[in-house]
């Protein structure tokens, strides 16, 4: 195996088996290099069969990626090998054994909003008030406990109190329905594994024997149901290899425990612990700026990045006035970048800390004709007419799947309306039967002649399907459907730009059921509605579609781009949450700084809004990010609303925006200022000097206030703005 292109800590990483073995691999320092080259070593130099190896990672596109390379690398078929998703090996593990917990292998998995409709039905049939228990927190309070792995019945023996009591009821009765409905929840896909390995030891011995060897992809972002589930895996041979980054551990809200890498050899005894430190993606500017903020964290390993490359670019800090300033300051450094630089849309990101900050930005560029992709927003699997057709799909596959069955039972409207459907989930309820069930004989349901024949014909419509779905493929499946359900007329007739595009996504989802089936080994019906409930927004991005790029700082991690723009740098959005941050949330916040910044490659832009919007109120005065009080000044730049140069043709920016100056100048009696709150005034009296001076100021409506300088956050008016 040749690994002459390798440096000496990434080839000693390659060379390096028996045992557990942990790697630091810092952002942009070939850790997919290092895994491919060590899954080849292993199976060219070490005599490890493919089938014999377990690599998992955490997203689609990176599996995907991560196998292509070790194909190349070997010059032989390795599709034997397992390489996937925590939950995408979980599923498959799941498919094969699940029957043993008392499932059919034709389950389905539920999404988010499938999950929330079941806990919403669950609220329903105990009659408790959806008020007091919000369908969507009573699903977070679920997934945690899973996320913790705490059961029903483990909950139940802890509760305290009303709310505590009811919220285990829930829990339970979600279980029992989950089951019922033959469905799996994506937390259920990291726990039935687990149970699985527990309630038959023969089955974790299978899989212990065929998994010889276990290398795991960002372990930093593990939580305690993937860690049991390696730990299950290696824990006679240890033969176990993991890469990931402390620094970039950013998903404590969702079960995430930093502390899984940082306490490895604890876990799997003594290791080779190796760091990977050499930068090969940004310049040393950029990487001495994202380690001086991450170093200020108390919990991490001890490293730190270097890089040949060049020193680069000062990252460059911008204040705006507010939101709207900020989207057309953006927009005019696109502008510099494409126009006036060498940079394309597609090289450049615009990242952010929640997606709410996406719309105004997405207004600006849509204006200007600035192509952009914006990731995190409706993901195409989730779109409603997308979604309707896939419970149809569901359905076929899985006759007892509750939530898809009131989905599409209306779908198109056939006069089925809410009074039947709870009388068909009465019934179903009283005589333990699913809901197709009941369909079998309407003569014992009190409803009209017209809803038992509608029904009578939705019923016949699935068993159609479901009698012949398992000799044809997924693609004339659900052609078939389309034209038995008039999908095409029902949308067409509605004579609408929306209920056109609504039919253009479902003809899109026949593309995508097509090119599967064109790219996959097993490609029925069933594998593909597996593969779409685990699919992220991320997994159909597209690198080289010539756009800009605007997502959540979450959503970027593991990708690069040579210029990023990060929004929003104030206290309170970014870090998010109050300023009285508890330890680990602040470390947190930083390590996601950490993450955003080196993404970059070339250059950094960061910018922040003195005053800013919340939930569609009046403009909030704001606080600079304390992230870059902690830069260091050396490395940055700041770049005032004054100093904005004129926008060309293109990009022109609205005549209404005033042009302010710093508000770090001397201010003097007879000024004209702004201040974020009271608006354009005029100061009257000025006692005192510098940033302890008090000023007596005149605002609009005659509103007097006496500030002081340092507090005040005033911007002088240029004559041309009063």
């Amino acid at each position: 195996m040749n690994l002459e292109a390798l440096n000496t800590q990434q080839r000693k990483a390659v060379e390096i088996t028996g045992g557990p073995i942990l790697i630091f691999a810092g952002a942009g320092s070939g850790k997919t290099r290092v895994l491919t080259h060590k899954i080849a070593y292993l199976v060219k130099d070490v005599g490890l069969p493919p089938d014999n190896i377990l690599a998992v990672t955490f997203t689609n596109k990176a599996a995907d990626e991560m196998k292509q390379r070790v194909q190349e690398l070997l010059n032989m078929d390795v599709s034997s090998m397992s390489v996937g998703t925590f939950h995408s090996i979980s599923a498959r593990i799941l498919r094969r054994e699940i029957q043993l917990l008392g499932y059919s292998n034709d389950f389905v998995i539920y999404d988010q909003d499938d999950s929330r409709a079941l806990v919403k039905m669950v609220i329903k049939d105990l009659n408790l008030d959806e008020k007091s228990f919000v369908p969507k927190a009573m699903q977070a309070h679920i997934s945690k406990a899973k996320n913790q792995m705490i059961s029903p019945e483990l909950m139940a023996n802890t509760v305290e109190g009303f709310l505590d009591e009811k919220t285990s009821e829930i829990y339970s009765q979600y279980q029992k329905a989950l089951k019922t409905n033959n469905a799996l929840d994506f937390d259920d896909l990291l726990l039935k594994p687990i149970e699985l390995f527990n309630e038959h030891p023969r089955r974790l011995d299978f899989y212990q024997n065929k998994y010889q060897y276990v290398l795991v992809d960002e372990y930093q972002d593990t939580n305690k149901p993937q860690f049991e589930f390696i730990q299950a895996l290696s824990r006679d041979h240890r033969d176990v290899c993991v890469v990931g980054d402390d620094d970039q551990s950013i998903y404590s809200w969702r079960g995430a425990d930093v502390n899984n890498i940082l306490n490895f050899s604890d876990t799997f005894g003594e290791a080779h612990i190796i760091k990977l430190e050499q930068n090969y993606r940004s310049t040393k500017t950029i990487l001495e700026c994202a380690w001086s903020v991450v170093s200020k964290n108390t919990t991490r390993a001890e490293k730190k990045l270097w890089t040949d490359n060049k020193e680069g670019d000062k990252l460059s800090v911008i204040e705006c006035r507010d939101e709207r300033d900020e989207s057309w300051k953006i927009l005019k450094i696109i502008q510099d970048e494409t126009v006036h630089g060498s940079f394309g849309f597609d090289d450049l990101v615009i990242l952010y800390r929640t997606n709410a900050q996406s719309r105004v930005v997405e207004d600006a560029l849509r204006r200007e004709g600035v192509p952009y992709e914006i990731i995190g927003g409706i993901k195409f699997y989730a779109r409603k007419e997308v979604k309707d057709v896939l419970a149809y799909l569901r359905l076929i596959i899985n006759p007892t799947d509750g939530v898809s069955f009131d989905r599409i039972v209306n779908f198109p409207v056939r006069g089925i309306g809410k009074t039947t459907i709870e009388k068909i989930h009465a019934h179903a309820k009283e005589n333990d039967l699913s809901y197709l069930q009941v369909l079998e004989d309407l003569g014992k349901l009190s409803i009209g002649a017209k809803q038992k024949k509608s029904l009578h014909a939705f019923n016949q419509l699935i068993h159609k399907f479901r009698n012949s779905y398992k000799g044809q493929n997924a693609v004339d499946i659900a052609r078939d459907l389309l034209l038995d359900i008039d999908l095409q007329n029902y949308y067409e007739n509605q004579n609408t730009q929306e209920a056109l595009e609504r039919w253009n996504n479902v003809e899109e989802l026949l593309n995508s059921i097509t090119d599967f089936q064109d790219n996959r080994e097993e490609s029925g019906l069933r594998e593909f509605l597996e593969e779409v409930s685990l699919l992220t927004d991320i997994d159909r991005w597209n690198a080289s579609d010539k756009a800009v790029t605007l997502m959540t700082i979450h959503s970027a991690k593991g990708l690069e781009f040579p210029v990023v723009m990060v929004a929003g740098l104030e206290e309170g959005l970014f870090p998010l949450g109050p300023q009285s941050f508890e330890v680990e949330e602040l470390e947190e916040e930083r390590r996601l700084f950490y993450v955003a910044v080196t993404r970059a490659k070339k250059k950094v832009y960061l910018s922040y809004a003195i005053t800013r919007r919340r939930f569609g109120g009046a403009p909030i005065p704001t606080t600079q990010s304390r992230f870059i009080s902690e830069l260091p000044e050396a490395f940055i730049q700041e770049e005032g609303g004054h100093q904005k140069q004129a926008y060309t043709k293109s990009f022109t920016r609205p005549s209404s925006f005033q042009k302010l100056t710093p508000s770090s100048a001397k201010f003097q009696k007879g000024d004209h200022v702004a201040h974020k709150l009271f608006g354009n005034g005029k100061i009257l009296d000025v006692e005192g000097e510098g940033d302890s001076a008090k000023l007596t100021i005149i605002f609009s409506g005659n509103v007097r206030k006496k500030l002081i300088a340092k507090y005040a956050n005033l911007s002088h008016l240029k004559p041309s703005a009063y």
